[in-house]
């Protein structure tokens, strides 16, 4: 076989590979960006807060953060983490959003905290 033909099938035989694993990475469900498993036992501090809410879930401890200003959050009788198709859970990366009485905000991220540091931020916020 002559070179040419050689390098020929060698590159074909590289640009199937390259695009088998791109189509394998593709078919794979995307994994959810940083999302918890909500419990029953919760507390939301909300404070003062139209960037974030504090959130106690079981003996687990976060800072939610929206992508924008919540301004209801702080006031609304009523808060409701909603994530479509992830029943009970909150995720980061716009996916969860927090339902208020008046306002839907995208949540950022959900950054874990210690009980220490829950405790200390609660405590700013009153």
């Amino acid at each position: 076989m002559a070179p040419a033909m050689k390098r020929l099938l060698s590159l074909l035989l590289l640009a199937s590979c390259v695009a088998t694993a791109a189509s394998a990475q593709a078919a794979e469900p995307a994994a959810p960006a940083d999302c918890i498993t909500l419990s029953s036992d919760q507390q939301v501090v909300r404070n003062r807060a139209d960037r974030d809410v504090l959130l106690r879930n079981g003996d687990q401890h976060y800072l939610v953060r929206f992508e924008r200003s919540c301004t209801s959050a702080a006031m609304s009788p009523k808060l409701t983490f909603a994530t479509p198709g992830q029943d009970g859970q909150l995720c980061g990366a716009g996916v969860t959003k927090l339902q208020t009485s008046s306002q839907s905000c995208a949540v950022a991220a959900v950054e874990p905290l210690s009980a220490e540091e829950f405790a200390r931020k609660a405590r700013m916020r009153r």
